[in-house]
């Protein structure tokens, strides 16, 4: 039984995941549609998914942003290429739960049932602080929904264009927080459907990119502080400048590709010009 719902993601790397992506979305009733940001398509996907073609990699949200406009249900739930339906069910329990004005996730886990956490709560200068000297700690809150992760957020594609969609400010990282306080600020809410389960594979999807993955994290995360926290900008970019000295230094010869990174996001920081991503990975 088909569903009101395109299942909307952008694809990056790895066919064979966008091939799965496409035959467990269709599988569950759902429209799907492809935001090509890497020109590796599979062939013969047509039949279970529709597909926007390469025309250039300019980030997640803008590849999203790309797919949504082209959906033609009044339902949208945006995915990782990596993120999947559990059960044939789950897609129509999410929409049950589902109202307007509203964005809605759902419970995720790997493909060996352990739990992934897909919300958080909003970040402050205390968590960017705590991570000069050591790994960011999780913004997952057992009772606290600020916002939902990207990997999964049913919304109404004409509460979603209301929005403007993602920011085009953010390569990769924070343009879902971002995106959920943008939400938060006219009036929309954020839903959590406990009873419906989906699998979300993290990192499975795209290329790995540790460089490109480290410069757009800090990025985005200065990013979101200048659109949302703008009193604790100064002290939040001194602490990722820090953060990027230091790292740098540390892993300049154990791991050169994180350097890398560091130095990428530390120039970005610093000039307030946004990393670039790769281009095609084919041709």
């Amino acid at each position: 039984m088909s569903l009101p719902i395109t299942v909307v993601t952008v694809a990056f790397g790895s066919p064979d995941v966008v091939r799965k992506w496409a035959q467990k979305w269709s599988g569950a009733g759902a429209a799907c549609l492809i935001s090509d940001n890497g020109n590796q398509i599979p062939q013969n996907i047509s039949d279970t998914a529709g597909v926007l073609p390469f025309t250039g990699n300019s980030g997640f949200g803008s590849g999203i942003n790309r797919a949504v406009q082209e959906a033609d249900t009044p339902v949208v739930l945006i995915t990782n290429p990596d993120t999947l339906p559990d059960k044939a069910e789950s897609l129509k329990t999410l929409f049950n739960y589902h109202t307007r004005n509203t964005l809605t996730g759902a419970s995720t886990v790997d493909s060996a049932g352990k739990g992934v956490h897909s919300t958080g709560v909003w970040p402050d200068k205390n968590w960017v602080r705590s991570q000069i000297f050591k790994s960011a700690e999780s913004l997952w809150r057992k009772d606290r929904t600020d916002w939902l992760q990207g990997s999964l957020i049913m919304i109404h594609r004409d509460d979603f264009l209301k929005m403007g969609g993602f920011s085009n400010r953010y390569p990769l990282y924070f343009e879902d927080v971002d995106f959920c306080a943008r939400a938060e600020k006219q009036g929309m809410k954020v839903g959590f459907c406990r009873g419906s389960r989906f699998i979300h594979d993290e990192g499975s999807g795209a290329d790995k990119a540790t460089a490109t993955r480290l410069s757009c994290f800090h990025w985005g995360l200065l990013e979101f502080f200048k659109n949302h926290d703008p009193a604790n900008v100064d002290a939040v970019r001194k602490m990722i400048v820090t953060k990027c000295i230091l790292r740098l230094a540390a892993y300049a010869v154990i791991n050169p590709e994180a350097a890398k990174g560091y130095y990428k996001a530390l120039q970005s920081v610093l000039s307030g010009i946004a990393p670039k991503l790769p281009g095609a990975l084919n041709g």
